[in-house]
Protein backbone atom coordinates (compact mmCIF):
# COMPACT_ATOMS: atom_id res chain seq x y z
CA UNK A 1 0.00 0.00 0.00
CA UNK A 2 1.80 3.39 -1.40
CA UNK A 3 2.28 5.65 1.76
CA UNK A 4 6.44 6.20 0.57
CA UNK A 5 4.62 7.96 -2.74
CA UNK A 6 2.89 10.45 0.02
CA UNK A 7 5.03 12.52 2.56
CA UNK A 8 3.72 13.03 6.09
CA UNK A 9 3.09 16.84 7.64
CA UNK A 10 6.03 18.37 7.02
CA UNK A 11 7.79 16.60 4.68
CA UNK A 12 9.64 17.69 1.59
CA UNK A 13 10.05 16.17 -1.93
CA UNK A 14 12.59 17.17 -3.87
CA UNK A 15 12.40 18.53 -7.91
CA UNK A 16 13.65 16.20 -10.22
CA UNK A 17 14.80 13.70 -7.66
CA UNK A 18 18.42 13.50 -6.65
CA UNK A 19 20.65 16.79 -5.60
CA UNK A 20 23.28 18.21 -7.67
CA UNK A 21 25.82 20.25 -6.24
CA UNK A 22 28.34 22.16 -8.07
CA UNK A 23 31.45 23.51 -7.34
CA UNK A 24 29.88 24.46 -3.19
CA UNK A 25 27.27 26.22 -5.57
CA UNK A 26 24.05 24.88 -3.95
CA UNK A 27 21.18 25.24 -4.98
CA UNK A 28 17.90 25.43 -2.98
CA UNK A 29 15.36 23.40 -3.00
CA UNK A 30 11.89 25.09 -3.95
CA UNK A 31 9.74 22.56 -4.87
CA UNK A 32 7.46 21.76 -2.30
CA UNK A 33 4.08 19.74 -1.59
CA UNK A 34 3.34 21.19 2.08
CA UNK A 35 4.27 24.68 3.96
CA UNK A 36 7.89 25.69 4.78
CA UNK A 37 8.58 23.37 7.65
CA UNK A 38 8.40 25.34 11.46
CA UNK A 39 11.13 26.65 12.80
CA UNK A 40 12.11 26.95 16.64
CA UNK A 41 12.83 30.36 18.38
CA UNK A 42 15.01 30.81 20.95
CA UNK A 43 14.90 32.73 24.14
CA UNK A 44 17.16 34.88 22.70
CA UNK A 45 15.09 35.44 19.69
CA UNK A 46 12.04 36.13 21.84
CA UNK A 47 13.75 38.83 23.80
CA UNK A 48 14.58 40.80 20.40
CA UNK A 49 11.02 40.42 19.46
CA UNK A 50 9.72 42.40 22.52
CA UNK A 51 9.19 39.70 25.30
CA UNK A 52 10.86 39.47 28.52
CA UNK A 53 11.26 36.36 30.36
CA UNK A 54 7.95 36.44 32.69
CA UNK A 55 5.81 36.67 29.23
CA UNK A 56 7.66 33.68 27.78
CA UNK A 57 6.87 31.88 30.95
CA UNK A 58 3.24 33.06 30.63
CA UNK A 59 3.09 31.79 27.00
CA UNK A 60 4.42 28.48 27.81
CA UNK A 61 1.65 28.05 30.84
CA UNK A 62 -1.32 29.36 28.78
CA UNK A 63 -0.26 27.16 26.08
CA UNK A 64 0.67 30.03 23.22
CA UNK A 65 4.33 28.81 22.89
CA UNK A 66 5.18 25.32 23.60
CA UNK A 67 9.09 24.30 24.80
CA UNK A 68 10.59 22.11 22.58
CA UNK A 69 13.79 21.96 24.76
CA UNK A 70 15.35 24.43 27.05
CA UNK A 71 15.86 27.96 25.42
CA UNK A 72 13.93 26.62 21.94
CA UNK A 73 10.60 27.68 21.78
CA UNK A 74 7.69 27.28 18.99
CA UNK A 75 3.98 28.58 18.69
CA UNK A 76 1.96 25.90 19.92
CA UNK A 77 -0.54 26.91 16.74
CA UNK A 78 2.59 25.86 14.26
CA UNK A 79 3.66 22.09 16.78
CA UNK A 80 3.62 19.13 14.17
CA UNK A 81 1.40 15.83 14.79
CA UNK A 82 4.43 13.61 14.91
CA UNK A 83 7.32 13.51 16.76
CA UNK A 84 9.67 14.11 13.96
CA UNK A 85 7.62 16.90 13.24
CA UNK A 86 8.70 18.69 16.30
CA UNK A 87 12.51 17.36 16.30
CA UNK A 88 12.82 18.95 12.83
CA UNK A 89 11.40 22.54 14.28
CA UNK A 90 13.87 21.95 16.74
CA UNK A 91 16.37 21.23 14.52
CA UNK A 92 16.13 23.74 12.25
CA UNK A 93 16.20 26.76 15.50
CA UNK A 94 19.38 24.86 16.91
CA UNK A 95 20.70 25.31 13.45
CA UNK A 96 20.06 28.33 13.23
CA UNK A 97 21.29 30.07 16.43
CA UNK A 98 25.15 27.69 15.08
CA UNK A 99 27.75 30.17 14.48
CA UNK A 100 30.17 27.84 12.67
CA UNK A 101 28.90 26.18 8.78
CA UNK A 102 26.50 23.53 9.80
CA UNK A 103 23.97 21.40 8.04
CA UNK A 104 21.09 19.22 9.46
CA UNK A 105 22.71 15.46 8.96
CA UNK A 106 21.19 11.61 10.18
CA UNK A 107 17.99 11.29 11.45
CA UNK A 108 17.46 14.79 11.65
CA UNK A 109 18.34 15.16 7.67
CA UNK A 110 15.80 12.19 6.93
CA UNK A 111 13.00 14.05 8.82
CA UNK A 112 14.18 16.87 6.14
CA UNK A 113 14.09 15.29 3.59
CA UNK A 114 10.32 13.57 4.57
CA UNK A 115 11.81 10.20 5.07
CA UNK A 116 9.51 8.01 7.89
CA UNK A 117 11.26 7.76 10.85
CA UNK A 118 11.10 5.02 13.06
CA UNK A 119 12.70 3.36 15.92
CA UNK A 120 15.53 6.22 16.15
CA UNK A 121 16.26 8.46 19.40
CA UNK A 122 14.76 11.86 18.57
CA UNK A 123 15.88 13.55 21.91
CA UNK A 124 18.74 15.50 20.34
CA UNK A 125 19.09 16.89 16.74
CA UNK A 126 21.83 15.87 14.87
CA UNK A 127 23.65 18.57 12.51
CA UNK A 128 27.29 18.41 10.69
CA UNK A 129 30.35 20.98 10.46
CA UNK A 130 30.52 21.24 6.81
CA UNK A 131 34.18 21.01 6.00
CA UNK A 132 35.58 20.63 8.97
CA UNK A 133 38.97 19.14 9.94
CA UNK A 134 38.14 17.77 13.41
CA UNK A 135 37.51 14.19 14.01
CA UNK A 136 34.67 13.05 16.38
CA UNK A 137 31.66 14.25 17.85
CA UNK A 138 30.85 17.22 20.21
CA UNK A 139 27.03 16.12 22.41
CA UNK A 140 24.84 18.36 24.71
CA UNK A 141 21.75 18.06 26.28
CA UNK A 142 19.69 19.13 23.48
CA UNK A 143 21.92 18.56 20.19
CA UNK A 144 25.31 16.13 18.50
CA UNK A 145 27.33 18.31 16.24
CA UNK A 146 29.23 15.27 13.62
CA UNK A 147 32.66 16.82 11.99
CA UNK A 148 33.93 16.51 8.75
CA UNK A 149 31.08 16.72 5.92
CA UNK A 150 32.33 17.75 2.73
CA UNK A 151 30.24 20.65 0.87
CA UNK A 152 29.34 18.63 -1.55
CA UNK A 153 27.36 16.11 0.52
CA UNK A 154 25.25 19.27 1.58
CA UNK A 155 22.50 20.85 -0.51
CA UNK A 156 19.70 23.36 0.77
CA UNK A 157 16.16 21.98 1.60
CA UNK A 158 13.32 24.79 2.73
CA UNK A 159 16.31 27.30 2.96
CA UNK A 160 18.10 25.61 5.49
CA UNK A 161 21.62 23.15 4.72
CA UNK A 162 21.16 19.46 5.04
CA UNK A 163 23.24 16.92 3.73
CA UNK A 164 21.90 14.71 0.39
CA UNK A 165 20.03 12.12 0.52
CA UNK A 166 23.19 9.65 -0.24
CA UNK A 167 24.85 11.21 2.54
CA UNK A 168 22.33 11.11 4.64
CA UNK A 169 21.18 7.81 3.92
CA UNK A 170 24.91 5.85 4.22
CA UNK A 171 25.07 7.79 7.77
CA UNK A 172 21.90 6.10 9.08
CA UNK A 173 23.05 2.78 7.51
CA UNK A 174 26.07 3.03 9.38
CA UNK A 175 24.62 4.28 12.98
CA UNK A 176 21.28 4.00 13.20
CA UNK A 177 19.36 0.59 13.95
CA UNK A 178 18.85 -1.93 10.94
CA UNK A 179 14.50 -0.99 11.13
CA UNK A 180 15.55 2.38 10.85
CA UNK A 181 17.95 2.32 8.01
CA UNK A 182 16.00 -0.01 5.95
CA UNK A 183 13.02 1.45 5.90
CA UNK A 184 14.25 5.32 5.56
CA UNK A 185 16.29 3.63 2.04
CA UNK A 186 13.23 1.94 1.13
CA UNK A 187 11.26 5.27 1.08
CA UNK A 188 14.17 6.77 -0.28
CA UNK A 189 14.24 4.86 -3.17
CA UNK A 190 10.88 4.41 -3.82
CA UNK A 191 10.59 8.09 -4.22
CA UNK A 192 13.73 8.49 -6.89
CA UNK A 193 15.31 10.48 -4.25
CA UNK A 194 18.86 9.11 -5.06
CA UNK A 195 19.80 5.73 -6.76
CA UNK A 196 21.99 2.63 -5.66
CA UNK A 197 24.57 4.18 -8.26
CA UNK A 198 24.34 7.33 -6.23
CA UNK A 199 24.37 5.29 -3.06
CA UNK A 200 27.60 2.97 -3.85
CA UNK A 201 29.52 6.05 -4.69
CA UNK A 202 28.70 7.44 -1.32
CA UNK A 203 29.77 4.87 0.74
CA UNK A 204 32.70 4.33 -1.80
CA UNK A 205 33.61 7.95 -0.02
CA UNK A 206 33.20 6.82 3.12
CA UNK A 207 35.16 3.35 3.37
CA UNK A 208 37.45 4.30 6.41
CA UNK A 209 34.81 5.67 8.62
CA UNK A 210 33.41 4.08 11.14
CA UNK A 211 30.36 1.34 10.35
CA UNK A 212 31.17 1.13 6.28
CA UNK A 213 31.30 -2.45 6.16
CA UNK A 214 28.01 -2.28 8.28
CA UNK A 215 26.32 0.51 5.84
CA UNK A 216 26.93 -1.65 2.60
CA UNK A 217 25.59 -4.78 4.22
CA UNK A 218 22.46 -2.88 5.23
CA UNK A 219 21.66 -0.74 2.29
CA UNK A 220 22.29 -4.22 0.19
CA UNK A 221 18.68 -4.83 2.22
CA UNK A 222 16.64 -2.24 0.55
CA UNK A 223 14.41 -2.72 -1.96
CA UNK A 224 12.47 0.15 -3.36
CA UNK A 225 9.56 -2.13 -3.93
CA UNK A 226 8.20 -1.72 -0.79
CA UNK A 227 5.58 1.30 0.17
CA UNK A 228 5.29 1.55 3.51
CA UNK A 229 7.21 1.40 6.14
CA UNK A 230 5.09 -1.38 8.12
CA UNK A 231 6.50 -3.69 4.88
CA UNK A 232 9.84 -2.87 5.20
CA UNK A 233 9.40 -3.65 8.76
CA UNK A 234 8.03 -6.81 7.97
CA UNK A 235 10.61 -8.23 5.49
CA UNK A 236 13.43 -7.40 7.76
CA UNK A 237 11.63 -9.73 10.05
CA UNK A 238 10.71 -12.37 7.32
CA UNK A 239 14.50 -12.14 6.69
CA UNK A 240 15.45 -13.13 9.91
CA UNK A 241 13.50 -16.60 9.83
CA UNK A 242 13.63 -20.02 7.95
CA UNK A 243 10.21 -19.25 6.71
CA UNK A 244 10.33 -18.95 2.69
CA UNK A 245 11.01 -15.10 1.26
CA UNK A 246 7.95 -13.69 -0.67
CA UNK A 247 7.78 -11.77 -3.34
CA UNK A 248 6.92 -8.19 -2.81
CA UNK A 249 4.60 -6.33 -4.62
CA UNK A 250 3.10 -8.90 -6.99
CA UNK A 251 0.56 -7.92 -9.31
CA UNK A 252 -2.38 -10.07 -10.52
CA UNK A 253 -4.54 -9.25 -13.15
CA UNK A 254 -7.99 -10.46 -14.41
CA UNK A 255 -8.42 -12.61 -17.78
CA UNK A 256 -8.80 -9.26 -19.95
CA UNK A 257 -5.24 -7.81 -18.72
CA UNK A 258 -6.66 -5.53 -16.00
CA UNK A 259 -4.76 -4.78 -12.81
CA UNK A 260 -6.79 -6.68 -10.41
CA UNK A 261 -4.72 -6.54 -7.31
CA UNK A 262 -1.14 -5.72 -6.25
CA UNK A 263 -0.55 -7.58 -2.65
CA UNK A 264 2.30 -6.64 -0.36
CA UNK A 265 3.97 -10.03 -0.63
CA UNK A 266 3.07 -13.30 -2.27
CA UNK A 267 4.29 -16.55 -1.77
CA UNK A 268 4.21 -18.46 -4.76
CA UNK A 269 4.92 -22.09 -4.50
CA UNK A 270 2.05 -21.81 -1.81
CA UNK A 271 -0.63 -19.39 -3.36
CA UNK A 272 -0.47 -17.45 -0.18
CA UNK A 273 -0.39 -13.66 -0.34
CA UNK A 274 0.31 -11.51 2.58
CA UNK A 275 -1.29 -8.18 3.75
CA UNK A 276 0.27 -5.85 6.09
CA UNK A 277 -2.39 -3.26 7.18
CA UNK A 278 -1.31 0.40 8.81
CA UNK A 279 -3.09 2.76 9.64
CA UNK A 280 -2.30 5.17 7.22
CA UNK A 281 -4.42 2.84 5.15
CA UNK A 282 -7.52 3.47 6.27
CA UNK A 283 -7.11 7.04 8.09
CA UNK A 284 -5.42 10.28 8.10
CA UNK A 285 -3.31 12.02 5.50
CA UNK A 286 -2.34 8.77 3.19
CA UNK A 287 -5.67 8.57 1.36
CA UNK A 288 -7.82 11.01 0.07
CA UNK A 289 -10.72 8.73 -0.09
CA UNK A 290 -13.06 8.18 2.98
CA UNK A 291 -12.11 5.41 5.36
CA UNK A 292 -15.90 3.69 4.51
CA UNK A 293 -14.73 4.02 0.35
CA UNK A 294 -11.49 2.29 1.37
CA UNK A 295 -13.19 -0.61 3.50
CA UNK A 296 -15.57 -1.53 1.12
CA UNK A 297 -12.86 -1.54 -2.02
CA UNK A 298 -10.52 -3.68 0.07
CA UNK A 299 -13.90 -6.20 0.45
CA UNK A 300 -14.19 -6.25 -3.16
CA UNK A 301 -10.12 -6.85 -3.54
CA UNK A 302 -9.81 -9.54 -1.17
CA UNK A 303 -12.54 -11.54 -3.13
CA UNK A 304 -11.10 -11.65 -5.70
CA UNK A 305 -7.96 -12.88 -4.36
CA UNK A 306 -9.87 -15.21 -3.05
CA UNK A 307 -11.63 -16.31 -6.43
CA UNK A 308 -8.33 -17.11 -7.61
CA UNK A 309 -7.95 -19.49 -4.94
CA UNK A 310 -5.38 -17.82 -3.16
CA UNK A 311 -4.93 -18.17 0.88
CA UNK A 312 -4.54 -14.50 2.59
CA UNK A 313 -2.76 -14.05 6.00
CA UNK A 314 -3.32 -10.30 7.44
CA UNK A 315 -1.08 -8.68 10.30
CA UNK A 316 -0.78 -5.12 11.47
CA UNK A 317 1.60 -2.75 13.19
CA UNK A 318 0.09 -3.51 16.64
CA UNK A 319 0.71 -7.21 15.91
CA UNK A 320 4.16 -6.37 15.41
CA UNK A 321 4.52 -3.97 18.29
CA UNK A 322 3.32 -7.16 20.59
CA UNK A 323 6.39 -9.24 18.99
CA UNK A 324 7.87 -10.45 15.62
CA UNK A 325 6.71 -13.74 16.63
CA UNK A 326 3.38 -13.01 16.79
CA UNK A 327 3.39 -12.54 12.95
CA UNK A 328 5.96 -15.53 12.01
CA UNK A 329 3.36 -17.69 14.15
CA UNK A 330 0.41 -16.49 11.75
CA UNK A 331 2.34 -16.68 8.84
CA UNK A 332 3.80 -20.33 9.04
CA UNK A 333 0.36 -21.73 10.38
CA UNK A 334 -0.99 -20.16 7.36
CA UNK A 335 1.70 -21.81 4.80
CA UNK A 336 1.30 -24.52 6.84
CA UNK A 337 -2.23 -24.64 6.23
CA UNK A 338 -1.74 -24.03 2.30
CA UNK A 339 0.44 -27.18 2.14
CA UNK A 340 -2.69 -29.82 3.68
Amino acid sequence: MDNYGLLPPGGVRPAGGSVIVENMLITDITARETVRPATARTAAQLRHFGMTRGEVERAVAEGVLTRLAPGYFLPSAEVGEFPEDRHLALGRGVLGATAAPSALARITAAAAWGLPIVDADLSRVHLARVAGTVSGSRASSISVMHRNVAASDVCFVDGVPVTTPARTLVDLARTASVRCAVTALDAALHRKLCTRTELARQLGSMTRMWGASRAAETIERADHRAESPLESWSRIVFAGTRLPQPEPQREFFDRWGRLMARVDFFWEELGLVGECDGMGKYFGAYTQRSAQEVVNDEKIRTQQLLDLGLGIVRWNIRDLERGPSVVIDRVAHALAARRH
